[in-house]
């Protein structure tokens, strides 16, 4: 049946004819739209789902805590299920255009988001930190099949979206920085070069460590020519300015100046780390330059 009287504004939705008020999402072309309401960490009312056709609705159902839904171009669907909060146990379902269940996955982790492919056929979710296996991954499912297909940590962190390129097997995460970075399916980083690149370019503190700490004993002269412009960036930066990170920049900037035998100015750096952070791990190395210089 048409309801004339459903009202859009801003993913929000309002369905009068089920008494219903909550987020949603439409499909890529515009179809479908799936709508949720969480029913709440305390179950203060019932969480709901409902897909339309259109202006027509085609399937509804209930679930505890409904969120972050995608719908397909063929109306497939997913659905995140926050569970109760005594729990930390999360959900993904899935689901036919008519509503029938797909694949339902539950983790011993938090859920951040997900993702679908334009036409239904895989879907994405990222858990977030916890003590179990399942923490801080993304896990890739084939919904024709109804299987998962593999989970892994994104090196480039949680992303904000997902894009599908199903003829070469690979995902595009997506950031709020706009930067772009392509795995495969099973979780190798296609980008990486561009993802360390555009990290030191930004004067990321977290790929300049990855970067020092991946290297075979002390960074080469070349390697050092790209981290030093990369922590000057780094110690300018507005997200930077507490001073444990501004103690871990001046450790790095020391660690590349030690590594090229610029004593006066290791110790000068590891000094100023010391200073913002004693907890800071540079210490034993810095007696050892300034007994080095004194004699």
């Amino acid at each position: 049946m048409e309801e004339d009287d459903i009202g859009f504004a801003r993913g929000f939705i309002r369905i009068p004819s089920r008494d219903f008020f909550g987020q949603s999402s439409k499909s890529p072309d515009g179809r479908y739209t799936l709508a949720w309401r969480d029913g709440g960490p305390d179950q203060s009312r019932h969480g709901r789902w409902i897909l339309l056709d259109a202006r027509k609705i085609v399937a509804e159902g209930a679930m505890s805590r409904p969120n972050d839904g995608k719908v397909a171009n063929n109306g497939v669907f997913i659905i995140n299920d926050w569970g109760l909060i005594e729990n930390l146990s999360r959900t993904l379902a899935a689901f036919t255009s008519q509503g029938t269940p797909l694949l339902r996955r539950t983790f011993n982790a938090n859920l951040f988001n997900n993702g679908l492919s334009a036409d239904g056929h895989w879907a994405v979710c990222q858990t977030v930190n916890a003590p179990h296996e399942d923490g801080n991954k993304l896990f890739v499912f084939d919904l024709c099949s109804k299987i998962e297909i593999g989970a892994f940590q994104p090196a480039s962190g949680w992303a904000s979206s997902y894009t599908f390129v199903p003829d070469e097997q690979r995902i595009v995460l997506g950031y709020q920085n706009g930067r772009r970075f392509s795995y495969t399916m099973d979780g190798r980083f296609l980008d990486r070069s561009a993802w360390l690149a555009s990290g030191l370019q930004q004067g990321d503190l977290l790929i300049i460590e990855r970067i020092l700490s991946e290297a075979a004993g002390p960074p080469s002269a070349d390697l050092i020519a790209l981290l030093l412009p990369a922590i000057d960036i780094a110690l300018a930066a507005e997200r930077y300015r507490d001073q444990r990170s501004q103690a871990r920049a001046y450790r790095f900037r020391g660690t590349c100046l030690d590594a090229r035998g610029d004593f006066r100015d290791a110790a000068a750096a590891y000094e100023q780390a010391v200073a913002l952070d004693p907890k800071v791990g540079v210490k034993h190395r810095l007696d050892q330059i300034r007994k080095m210089l004194a004699r």
